[in-house]
């Protein structure tokens, strides 16, 4: 009975381990899927952006209003942006007043200064941009990138209403015209 037990037991045993050692092998190997999201994020800060501008009036009869400072440069454009090589290789910001309009005998101008802090394909300014209703880009090439968040992060945005060129310009100004803008601003795929 011992020798059959024994025998039984060897039989298992080679049985068990050749059965062991078909399915070990010294390698192996499974995937790993990699996703990467798209992202296209855009703020203005800081957060309570609202800006008032407007030409100084005289203090003297005989001169007019002085446009020279009517700007306002305390905000930020903020954006994150990862984009796919093939279907969207780079994206833009572009802005346009889409509420309300530039009083008559006035032109308001906007420009963003070279990215300040961030990594990546940052964007590159295009210069001073005279706001309408129609959207001009104001920063192109922009590729995977940040610039961070917050005031003093990204672009400064400078802003400066100015007297018109139109030959008319100063006859058509009207206290009256005060009013307030809506500036949007869009990341967008090129």
């Amino acid at each position: 009975m011992k020798k059959i037990t024994f025998i039984l037991t060897a039989i298992l045993l080679t049985v068990f381990s050749k059965e062991a050692m078909s399915q070990d092998q010294n390698t192996d190997d499974h995937n790993v899927k990699v996703n990467i999201p798209e992202v296209a994020l855009l703020d203005i800060e800081p957060t309570n952006n609202s800006i008032t501008l407007a030409p100084e009036a005289p203090t003297e009869a005989g001169e007019f209003l002085d446009f020279s400072n009517a700007t306002n440069n305390s905000l930020w454009l903020n954006y994150s942006s990862v984009v796919g090589s093939t279907t969207e290789p780079s994206r833009k910001v572009g802005v346009a007043i889409t509420s309300g309009s530039v009083p008559s005998g006035m032109d308001l101008y906007v420009s963003a200064a070279k990215v300040a802090t961030g990594e990546g394909s940052t964007g590159s300014p295009v210069g001073k941009v005279k706001l309408s209703e129609k959207t001009t880009d104001l920063v192109t090439g922009i590729g995977s990138c940040y610039t961070e968040n917050g005031e003093n992060f990204g672009h400064q945005l400078s802003y400066a209403l100015a007297l018109s060129g139109d030959d008319d310009a100063v006859a058509s100004i009207d206290f009256d015209d005060a009013t307030t803008l809506t500036i949007t601003y869009t990341l967008t795929d090129n």
